[in-house]
């Protein structure tokens, strides 16, 4: 063993009385050792079939309530994408003679590229807020 080992496990030993010193177990919750032995009962009940069957059961239920949720998530994705689309011709209908008199033929390009600056600072924001960036950012 060599003089750094040696001073390792010192140090391993001293960290850990004093580690036991500051530290206390927690108190054990009330009623435990009962709680324990009628899970064990319940569990012992079963046979290794019947524990296998039930865990399949309900990892079907958990896996159909989760396509549920993503076809929901889908249904609802494409509503909001389709309500979107009739509110944006909505707006460029009633904003296309304002922006036809102030930019005359190239109406069309501005409105294009308003309609790129929006999207990518729409996505940008998605991205910050998922990436987290924003904590960086401000500080």
């Amino acid at each position: 063993m060599s003089p750094d080992d040696e001073t390792e496990d010192g140090l391993q030993r001293a960290l850990d009385q004093a580690l036991s010193r500051v530290l206390s177990a927690p108190p054990v919750p009330p009623q435990l050792r009962a709680r324990v032995q009628a899970a064990l009962l319940r569990a012992g009940d079963q046979t290794l079939a019947q524990a296998r069957a039930r865990l399949e059961r309900e990892a079907r239920t958990q896996l159909a309530e989760l396509e549920q949720g993503f076809i929901r998530v889908r249904r609802r994705t494409l509503g909001t994408l389709i309500g979107a689309a009739f509110a944006t011709g909505a707006v460029v209908a009633l904003l296309m003679p304002y922006l036809t008199a102030r930019f005359g033929p190239n109406a069309p390009v501005v409105l294009a590229a308003g309609g790129a600056v929006l999207g990518l600072a729409i996505a940008a924001g998605s991205w910050l807020k998922r990436a987290d960036l924003v904590d960086l950012i401000r500080g």
